[in-house]
């Protein structure tokens, strides 16, 4: 038994993110600006290997029932990926089912707390400015995780 998230289905030139429609209903505008940038990322990438796909669903997240995040490329897609990519991929793809972990952490709080009104609507029609400043960061971000791997890599290595 699993709880399913989100997954990016091919459609057309392009990809479409699906999220699940109970977290949907909860969202909360802070978290989906957040999460926004992560979808663009995926979307990227998955675009550049929709043509091996075999699937209408390139790549889907679910909640295992033992609480863990499972996420399943499309049938034999993975091993076209070289694994840095894929690992990216992956880590963009558990970021997003920790902010939808969130969510549904809030909503239950709000809920055990007696509120029972429902968060302001989100907007879903993208802003590309917004999209590409959270690009930025998520940029930034990897940029400097990247250096610091490289730095801990050298002076494991470099010493010799």
């Amino acid at each position: 038994m699993s709880i399913f998230l989100f997954r990016f289905d091919l459609r057309g030139n392009g990809i479409d993110f699906v999220l699940n429609e109970t977290i949907a209903a909860d969202m909360y505008q802070d978290v989906d600006e957040k999460m926004k940038p992560l979808v663009h990322a995926c979307c990227e990438t998955l675009l550049r290997y929709k043509h091996l796909s075999i699937n209408n669903t390139i790549m889907d997240g679910n909640f295992l029932a033992t609480g863990e995040f499972e996420v399943m490329l499309s049938k034999g897609l993975g091993r076209h990926f070289a694994q840095d990519e894929k690992e990216r991929l992956f880590q963009d793809a558990k970021n997003i089912s920790d902010f939808l972990a969130a969510v549904m952490e809030r909503r239950t709080q709000e809920l055990k707390q007696g509120k029972q009104q429902n968060p302001p609507p989100v907007e879903h029609t993208p802003n590309p400015r917004k999209i590409k400043k959270g690009l930025e960061e998520l940029g930034k971000t990897k940029h400097q995780q990247a250096k610091l791997q490289w730095l801990a890599e050298e002076g494991k290595y470099g010493q010799g």
